[in-house]
């Protein structure tokens, strides 16, 4: 049942938050603070003591590899999406720890895909800003479908 709420809250302040970052670089806090309140009661309500472990764990690890990225020069990160991933990560973990850093991961793998024609075409240079949220957004969403398959969750 909490997985289920879960995916569709993320879902929804997911997809408005991926909007909103294409359209102004921003991921607001009026949006990622609750969606992590939000997650977090979901799986208190539900969840069991293994399932918040592996919750804390996967934001506690992804997030705070984000923000590692983000205190860098130049930096390549903002703490918009630190505190996205922190509600990304809390939901991956809870539905099993490593889904947490395969979807991290992954969300690097959607933004590289995603930026390569925009730099093959020249219309986006090595240095220009992309939004990474829609990324996270769509790795996430991608790993819930890939789990629920394999019947992970």
């Amino acid at each position: 049942m909490a997985e289920w709420w879960m995916s569709v809250v993320v879902g929804m302040v997911g997809l408005r938050l991926a909007v909103v970052d294409l359209a102004s670089h921003r991921l607001p806090d009026r949006l990622t603070k609750p969606l992590f309140g939000s997650v977090v009661v979901i799986a208190l309500g539900w969840g069991s003591v293994d399932q918040l472990q592996g919750a804390l764990g996967g934001s506690v690890i992804t997030s705070g590899a984000l923000a590692g990225l983000a205190c860098m020069p130049g930096r390549p990160l903002g703490l918009g999406d630190v505190k996205l991933q922190c509600s990304l990560g809390w939901m991956l973990g809870f539905f099993a720890p490593e889904l947490a850093i395969v979807g991290l991961a992954g969300s690097f793998v959607v933004g590289g895909v995603a930026a390569l024609p925009a730099l093959l075409t020249h219309r986006l240079r090595g240095r220009d800003p992309v939004p990474f949220g829609p990324a996270m957004v769509a790795s996430t969403c991608v790993m819930v479908v890939v789990a629920e398959s394999l019947k992970i969750i």
